[in-house]
């Protein structure tokens, strides 16, 4: 006999039953009907009178019928869920040998392997049945279902594609069409610059900035005066020399508008280019930084 066999009788005499009071529940097979040789996962739910700790034994009993392979434990609650994993090598019915849990022995855990030897000789082994169905019969036809079935699914992930692209494209045309009306605009001005006077110029340069302005930044500049303007201009991510730049231009504008100051025609050209390339810039900053 071997010595984790001695001690685990020593063991088993050292604590009664008596004394450890348990209940062994909800014991099934992993598989329910297993043989010779199978690995078999016997698990249950332990619950116990009064505190026990549990631990799991650093070694396991060899009776030499069975190989103990693991002992896992979980607790769940109150109770503690036992799973052992074995390979039988006898059939019948068998008690394992007690296991060591710390200060809990469990005892008494039997197990029934079945035997692949038909205890039945008189029983005539049945004829051959035919076919219920064409060999592939069953591949063919799962696969046409499958094919029937991804159809409507491909349809579906087709059209969100769809519809999710086309709004993206929606929303990216609206978002630039302020943009694209802006340029327009200043094509617009450059053409009519010499049949355009001081007064009339600054009217549809500074309108169509601001209208611009407006909804890059989600206010009304048409109101603000060039202060106010600096100040929003600053409370924004927008760059240091991009919103001087604008400022400019407005300050230039009150010359003309408040002070008389008159502007010759590559002036006036110039303001348009600058106009240009500002809002190409504020564009880039709108697509990368402003939250629309």
């Amino acid at each position: 006999m071997k010595l984790p066999s001695l001690l685990l009788i020593m063991l088993f005499f050292l604590f009664p039953a008596a004394a450890q009071e348990y209940q062994q529940l909800n014991t099934r097979f992993l598989p329910p009907d297993y043989y010779v040789g199978d690995t078999v996962d016997l698990q249950f739910t332990l619950r116990t009178s009064e505190s026990y700790d549990l631990q799991i034994p650093e070694s396991l009993p060899d009776p030499g019928w069975v190989d103990l392979l693991s002992l896992k434990m979980e607790k769940t609650g109150t109770d503690t869920r036992i799973t052992i994993r074995f390979i039988p090598f006898y059939p019948g019915t068998r008690t394992l040998p007690p296991l060591v849990l710390g200060d809990l022995v469990l005892q008494d855990i039997k197990i029934y392997t079945s035997s692949v030897v038909s205890t039945d000789a008189d029983r005539e082994l049945a004829g051959l049945r035919p076919n219920l169905i064409i060999p592939g019969t069953r591949i063919t036809g799962a696969v046409i279902f499958s094919a029937l079935l991804s159809f409507p699914i491909l349809f579906i992930l087709l059209f969100r594609i769809v519809r999710t692209r086309t709004g993206a494209l929606v929303r990216s045309y609206r978002l630039n069409l302020p943009y694209r009306k802006f340029l327009r605009l200043m094509k617009k001005v450059r053409q009519s610059l010499n049949d355009m006077s001081d007064k009339e110029f600054f009217n549809i340069y500074a309108g169509g900035m601001k209208d611009y302005l407006s909804t890059r930044f989600q206010q009304d500049f048409t109101t603000l005066t060039t202060k106010e303007m600096e100040v929003v201009f600053r409370r924004s991510s927008l760059t240091e020399s991009v919103y001087l730049t604008m400022l400019n231009l407005f300050h230039r504008m009150d010359r003309v508008k408040f002070a008389g100051e008159e502007m010759g025609f590559k002036e006036r050209e110039g303001m348009i280019a600058e106009a240009e390339e500002i809002s190409g810039e504020l564009e880039e900053w709108r697509k990368h930084s402003a939250d629309f």
